[in-house]
């Protein structure tokens, strides 16, 4: 399992009170909020709807039932991973996680004992008389079996009652009594084939277990729904907001304090990076109200936009509607077709030889800067960086001189924000965001990064298809220039992102016969 990883301080907490996050240890209608403990580094931020149809596909597929009500605030918390792994936070507990396995390729709910018995309950089994059938992948236990395997020991199959139906091995399973009340969650090391044709060996691995509780929470109302909602993410976290309002006015105040101290401090042209993603969009709100009218500190900036030429279409069309928002001069350059010459020549870039940083992000900002402000001698940029995104930009200062991009001086106004500080202010100010977010997607940039997540190409094949079928047709080729074995595997599993494969990936190309020949 990869490390734990801390990048700032972890700030989740819960009100009770109002059944809402809250960003620190006391909630806008004066309770004290109780901790939620989750993996470092702590980026929370909201489940969108995308998210949450997603979580509940995964569940039905795998349990029978929906996990999550359409109108429950959900939080994502981005845990460490060979692929992308999410925690998934209601009423603030964790209820389960989400992850992305290559081997499969396919979303997988790893359920914890508060997400499993929203599913599997006594309610739930008395809901008709094929509930049995309707739900999938439990395992029932007799009475004896129970205290044992709440203890943390496997479920062995004497102890074993009865079964689902079509249990796989390597299955997630729910360990149940009789009444359907949860003992454990795990995954199955046997069918359900094997469990009845067996007379031992272990049956369950067990992640989670506890005895039943003597009572337990009922089951969301919205579960039980035919249709979903179609409810706007907005109105969803409207509670949140007003949870949050002082959190939300004491970091947008000290982000405008700070903005206006370091344009105070240094006689430069003012300029704000747009990238079209959420973190650079608050950035410029903030700017936008530290030097605007009203603010005592007016001033002119400009806005400054490099395109990589790798851009979504959506992402274009967003820059150019923000900035028609905040009414200011635009200063931007593109890298053109700079990828696909460098493409020609080394390839498919990987993890770590990202050789198109230089060409389509690094060139273009550095064009802007110089084309427009070396004259002036250079400018001030305020930048949507966070501590939390990366090691190295929790390591950065708040100010600093950029050694790849001559005359640019760059400060981060939202350093100490997690991504839920970031949604929490744009949905508060109604903020324009680019409609990627609300299709699943994690991060806005380059669309073909080797750096992305297997799983944020998959959901590409949903969203930008024949992108996708452009780029696997240009990988699959490139596989057989490498003299790849088998090129369609090494694009279908990822394995195209490095130059030299991590112990994972080289265990998965073993299992999958990938090859490399040359």
């Amino acid at each position: 399992m990869v490390k734990p990883i801390f990048l700032g301080k972890l700030v989740l907490h819960w009100c009770d009170q109002c059944d809402a996050p809250v960003l620190d240890k006391t909630c806008a209608c004066g309770n004290k909020t109780r901790f939620v403990t989750v993996t470092p580094p702590g980026d929370i931020r909201p489940a969108f709807p995308y998210d949450v149809k997603r979580i509940n596909e995964t569940s039905v597929r795998q349990f029978g039932k929906k996990l999550i009500g359409e109108d429950e605030i959900v939080i994502y918390n981005k845990a460490p991973y060979d692929d992308r792994m999410e925690e998934i936070i209601v009423g603030g507990e964790i209820i389960g996680t989400i992850r992305f396995e290559i081997d499969k390729p396919d979303w997988v709910l790893l359920l914890r004992l508060e997400g499993a018995r929203r599913i599997f309950n006594k309610e739930s089994k008395d809901a008709g008389p094929n509930a049995e059938q309707t739900l999938k992948n439990w395992i029932m236990i007799f009475e004896k079996a129970i205290p044992y395997v709440a203890e943390g020991s496997s479920v062995l199959v004497p102890g074993i009652m009865k079964t689902a139906p079509g249990i796989e091995k390597e299955d997630e399973v729910a360990v149940v009594t009789e009444d359907f009340e949860v003992v454990a969650v795990g995954r199955a090391k046997m069918s359900s084939e094997e469990i009845a044709a067996a007379e031992r060996g272990k049956a369950v691995k067990t992640r989670w277990e506890e005895m039943p509780p003597a009572e337990t929470k009922p089951t969301p109302a919205s579960l039980e729904e035919v249709e979903s909602k179609d409810i706007p993410v907005r109105d969803i976290w409207k509670k949140a907001i007003v949870a949050n309002r002082e959190i939300i006015d004491r970091f947008e105040s000290d982000a405008i304090q700070f903005i206006q101290n370091a344009a105070g401090n240094m006689n430069k042209k003012l300029t704000c990076s747009y990238s079209g993603g959420k973190d650079s969009l608050v950035t410029l709100h903030l700017v936008s109200l530290a030097f605007g009218p009203g603010s005592g500190n007016e001033k002119d900036f400009e806005i400054v936009f490099a395109d990589t030429g790798l851009e979504f279409a959506e992402t274009l069309d967003n820059v150019r509607e923000v900035v028609g928002i905040y009414g200011k001069t635009l200063r931007e350059t593109s890298a053109g077709d700079a990828f696909w010459e460098g493409f020609e020549i080394h390839g498919p870039p990987s993890v770590d030889n990202r050789w198109c940083t230089q060409a389509c992000k690094l060139m273009p900002i550095t064009t802007v800067i110089e084309s427009n402000y070396a004259e002036a001698g250079g400018c001030l940029t305020f930048i949507g960086q966070r501590q939390y995104e990366s090691k190295a930009r929790a390591k950065s200062q708040r100010i600093w001189k950029s050694p790849a991009v001559r005359g640019q001086i760059g400060a981060a106004p939202i350093q100490e924000w997690t991504a839920l500080h970031v949604w929490l202010y744009i949905f508060d100010k109604n903020l324009h965001y680019n409609p990627l977010y609300g299709k699943g997607l994690d991060r806005i940039g380059c669309w073909l990064c080797p750096a992305a997540s297997l799983s944020d190409f998959e959901n590409l094949k949903t969203t930008h298809p024949e992108a996708m079928q452009m780029w696997e047709r240009k990988l699959t080729d490139a596989g057989k220039e490498k003299g790849i074995s088998d090129p369609e595997a090494w694009v279908k599993f990822g394995l195209w992102r490095y130059e030299r494969l991590p112990p994972a990936m080289k265990k998965l190309a073993d299992e999958k016969g990938v090859k490399y020949t040359k």
